[in-house]
């Protein structure tokens, strides 16, 4: 049910935001990750099932919204005949990027325990979180230049 509940706050989020600006979406999804983790990782040290459930509807605003948000701004960047192979690496790397580390954080539980894995999980989706905000808000810096008006 953790699952279902964080893909389908993830489904309306995309569907809530589809007119939204898509940088101001991926920037409000990456912020969306930090109280993600903190009540998620507060489930775990006695909050209860309903922490988990607030961190998993917070974790599906955020995969909605970052999704779709660097999506859009990806395909709006592109030719027409560009769109669908980039399309089709997109997913590639974004189920990689989705496995990947949820089979190492399966191999880690065996080694380090749940605990420590969920906190080193969390610790690492926020610090992404944050980078990624840290690249959305520098890109628009360079987007709202006057140098970049005049280099186009």
């Amino acid at each position: 049910m953790v699952f279902f509940t964080l893909s389908a706050a993830a489904a309306l989020t995309v569907w809530a935001l589809r007119r939204r600006p898509p940088r101001a979406t991926a920037i409000g999804g990456c912020l969306s990750v930090l109280p993600a983790a903190a009540l998620t990782l507060s489930g775990l040290h006695g909050a209860g099932l309903p922490a988990v459930y607030g961190g998993a509807v917070l974790a599906g605003i955020a995969f909605g919204a970052v999704s779709q948000g660097a999506l859009r701004m990806l395909l709006a960047s592109l030719d027409e005949r560009d769109r669908a192979a980039t399309l089709a690496a997109y997913y590639i790397l974004s189920y990689l990027s989705m496995s990947l580390p949820a089979v190492a954080a399966g191999a880690a539980t065996q080694h380090y325990g749940l605990g420590t894995t969920s906190h080193a999980y969390a610790i690492t989706a926020a610090l992404v979180a944050l980078a990624a905000l840290a690249a959305l808000t520098a890109s628009r810096r360079v987007a709202a230049s006057p140098e970049a008006d005049r280099s186009r």
